[in-house]
């Protein structure tokens, strides 16, 4: 441990002695003027695009997929007529579902799922193998409510979300300006 500060110590007596740390270290002697020159390039591009990313007010990167894909999976289409309904209780939550019945071939096959609002016959896709296996197509209708808080009282988002791709593509671009900035001054002023 002793070694390492002794010559940690050296180091910087010699690079305070030669005035800059390029007598010391070799490789920056040679090329600290390249370095220099690639980090300040470097950070005025970022200063660009940091204020490209700033014009447009902010943006949001959506890797969602949102247009359907259609897979063919060998399913029938079909029509569903709406049965029964019924209500479950679970804690103190309240379930609706509706029964589907669909008939093939004589043969009647039943299903119960979520009440989503759908009046007597509904459009479904069945599996030629196994009939039983089928679900429902037709899209809900249905109007997009705003949200509510505690009060019942519309909640409004008014704030604008901070830049933040602006800030951090700003620093970055000060820091790489900076230190290219130094690598220069030490290698050609004081050396």
């Amino acid at each position: 441990m002793t070694g390492m500060t002794i010559e940690t110590v050296r180091y910087f007596a010699e690079a305070a002695e030669s005035g800059n740390a390029f007598g010391v270290t070799g490789l920056l002697d040679k090329y600290g003027n390249m370095i220099g020159i690639v980090l300040a390039v470097f950070g005025l591009i970022m200063l660009y695009f940091s204020f490209k990313a700033r014009s447009l007010g902010g943006f949001v990167v959506d890797m969602m997929q949102h247009e359907t894909i259609i897979k063919e999976n060998g399913f029938e289409l079909a029509t569903a007529k709406i049965g029964e309904s019924r209500s479950l209780e679970i804690g103190d939550k309240t379930f609706n579902e509706v029964q589907l019945l669909f008939e093939l071939e004589g043969e009647t096959y039943e299903k119960w799922t979520p009440d989503l609002g759908f009046a007597d016959w509904v459009n479904i896709e069945y599996n030629p193998d196994d009939p039983s296996d089928f679900y429902i197509t037709d899209k809900v209708e249905g109007e997009q409510t705003a949200d509510v808080d505690e009060d019942g009282q519309e909640v409004k988002d008014e704030s604008k979300p901070a830049n933040m791709a602006f800030i951090a593509m700003l620093i970055f671009s000060i820091v790489l300006i900076g230190l290219g900035g130094g690598f220069l001054y030490d290698f050609y002023f004081i050396r």
